[in-house]
């Protein structure tokens, strides 16, 4: 009896034994099917405090990654169940989570050139064996002094490297842009019939080299020797000047098609000043180098690509165009109205059209209604009043709009249903302009108010809005675009207030009542990212305490208060932390035509997100600038982690 219970209790055991081991071979057999399939996650963020952004500014803990895009959000024990045997797993360790950041409007290509071949020109030109790829820097504290030091640095550099050799100089006055801008005034030939410096200067000092001159900062002078002329009319068609030139010469000409170069520096750019911020995506036009986009679309090729970038083709732009004529606008204004098809959204997760840009529009348009102050520096000039950098105290003037290049081209491409954006709007009569465009769409029935407003319209910069203009953009539904910088300094909304007066602060910028009109306010920097840049090679007169630090430059819409002066701009325009982070993600997707794959961190969009230093919604206003990104993931793939990560 008791043999008969061994062997039944031996038995059993023997077919717990097979159903275990058909069980764990049915168990390996799913997992190596699922394997097959990609069915289990290749990453899986754990542990953390996520922010989707989403329509309910939900939370979560988790998430999962498959082929870049995110298949599940939720806790983490229940995100932790999927992960498979080759699952990466992210521990946010309690840290606040957010969507990658959107810059609406930068320009790597612009900043990595000054960056590389100026900063860090020494170790670029070695990295790539080109001496010509170290620029050169040219101080001094006066036109007798620059000249000197110019023409030392040209002969030594012609002499060092020999003739046809590329030459690039950058000039600076003083220790500071402000200063560096004010020196340089009437230096230029270009400034003015009398200035010194002029390319029969440069083709006596370097005749045997192509020289090429930049000024102070991006939107500085430039000046090129007849051989450079040369060079560029005969491989481009056309001479560059100013702020194409800054791009032109270097990836049109000195890396003219090495791209796996310039892609390396492109991707170095992207990394070092982009990722490290936690910039997932951004948008700029293309049209100043179009070397730039082949490259990308190399990284891409590759697999390789560190970031999205939305690009804006080139429109009927009557004065950044580089052809800069009357017959080349015609021919745009044509296609726009005839020829041109439609292809916003067109491209890949990484690179994408995101409609027409027509960033030099407004030639003539940019005036103001606000009074000028009575004692004011302005000066008149022929009978017509004049205001530093350029906006005119005119907009009670009827202005012939349908006579403006610049109008007649974005009217077409508007009337044709192109989708416009990259619009300067650097005074409220740019605004009153467009708003006239639109007005006589509608009032004479080419378009319908949904139809616009399906459109898009974006406008850059937007330093000087009227408040009573809030309503006009939210009724037709524009995307404007802003940065802080051009509310100070000497430029843009900085010139405007020394000329008009604090009175008008209140039209400084005006964020919270644009989105109080339901208007989708879009963050950018305009600016380079880059850390520890010298004055010389910096590219924009922005607030020294931002340099670096796209959170600092966040910081103002929050505080209104510009750090290194004090100056509150309008504290009842300040927006919350909700806002201002819709503004750099969800906000800024829309307006790059893309909200449906990033922007927010939600099921079937992509994996783009930044684990932070510290909670972002709990940190005060004026202490945004303390936040930062710990580690930036672009579709699954970690693009910066912090050393103490």
């Amino acid at each position: 009896m008791r043999n008969r219970s061994i062997i039944r209790c031996f038995m059993f055991a023997i077919a717990l034994v097979i159903a275990i081991a058909s069980g764990s071979a049915q168990i390996t057999d799913a997992n190596r099917k699922l394997e097959m399939l990609r069915a289990y996650p290749d990453v899986i963020l754990v542990n953390g405090k996520i922010h989707t952004i989403d329509a309910s500014m939900s939370e979560a803990e988790a998430l999962a990654i498959r082929s870049e895009r995110i298949v599940a959000i939720g806790k983490t024990a229940d995100i932790q169940s999927l992960a498979g045997p080759n699952t990466r797993v992210i521990d946010a360790k309690g840290r606040h989570v957010l969507p990658g950041l959107i810059d609406g409007h930068t320009h790597p290509n612009l900043w990595g050139a000054e960056h590389w071949m100026g900063a860090e020109g020494e170790a670029t030109s070695k990295r790539y064996n080109d001496p010509q790829m170290k620029w050169s820097s040219v101080r001094g504290n006066n036109h007798a002094e620059l000249l000197r030091a110019l023409e030392q640095t040209l002969r030594q550099r012609a002499q060092e490297m020999g003739p046809g050799k590329w030459i690039v100089a950058k000039l600076f006055g003083g220790n500071t842009l402000p200063e560096s801008r004010r020196i340089m005034q009437g230096l230029f030939a270009s400034d003015g019939p009398k200035g010194p410096l002029t390319v029969q200067f440069l083709d006596v000092i370097a005749p045997n080299n192509p020289v090429q001159l930049y000024a102070t900062e991006a939107i500085g002078q430039t000046e090129s020797n007849s051989m450079a002329k040369k060079i560029m009319q005969d491989r481009l068609g056309y001479v560059a000047t100013g702020i194409f030139a800054r791009t032109v010469v270097p990836f049109e000409i000195l890396l003219r098609d090495r791209w796996e170069d310039m892609a390396d520096m492109l991707k170095r750019e992207i990394l070092e000043c982009l990722s490290y911020q936690g910039v997932t995506t951004y948008g700029d036009r293309y049209d100043r180098s179009p070397a730039v986009l082949k490259a990308y679309n190399l990284l891409y090729q590759k697999n390789d690509m560190p970031i999205r970038h939305a690009y804006f083709s080139e429109g009927g732009s009557n004065t950044t165009s580089k052809f800069n004529n009357t017959a080349y606008n015609d021919v745009i204004i044509r296609l726009l109205n005839q020829e041109m098809i439609d292809i916003r959204g067109i491209g890949n997760d990484y690179i994408w059209n995101a409609g027409v840009a027509n960033e030099g529009w407004e030639g003539g348009l940019s005036c103001t209604k606000a009074t000028i102050l009575p004692n004011s520096a302005v000066k008149a000039e022929q009978g017509d009043w004049s205001v530093a950098d350029g906006i005119q105290p005119d907009c009670a003037k009827a202005i012939a709009y349908e006579e403006k290049k610049g109008y007649a081209a974005v009217k077409a491409g508007v009337e044709n249903g192109l989708r416009i954006g990259f619009l300067h709007g650097y005074s409220d009569g740019t605004y009153d302009a467009i708003f006239n465009m639109l007005d006589g769409l509608v009032t004479s029935g080419k378009m319908t108010l949904e139809q616009i407003r399906a459109l898009r319209i974006s406008t850059e910069h937007n330093p000087i809005i009227r408040p009573d203009q809030a309503a006009s953009f939210g009724k037709y539904n524009l995307y404007p675009s802003v940065n802080g910088y051009q509310i100070q300094g000497d430029i843009k909304g900085g010139a405007f207030l020394k000329a008009y007066g604090e009175q008008y602060m209140g039209w400084m910028l005006p964020v919270k009542s644009l989105a109080n009109a339901g208007v989708h306010v879009v963050f950018n920097t305009d600016a380079h990212l880059g850390r520890n840049i010298p004055p010389q090679w910096k590219d924009m007169d922005y607030d020294k305490q931002w340099d670096g630090n796209i959170w600092a430059f966040m910081q103002f819409f929050a505080s209104r208060v510009m750090p290194s002066s004090g100056v509150i701009y309008s504290k009842n325009e300040a927006i919350d932390k909700v806002t201002l982070i819709k503004a750099a993600t969800i906000w800024g997707a829309e307006q790059l035509l893309n909200e449906k794959n990033i922007g927010s961190l939600e099921i079937g969009k992509l994996g783009d997100f930044i684990v932070m230093n510290k909670d972002y919604f709990a940190t005060p206003d004026d202490q945004i600038g303390t936040v930062r990104a710990l580690l930036t993931v672009v579709g699954g793939k970690e693009t910066y982690r912090d050393p103490s990560y």
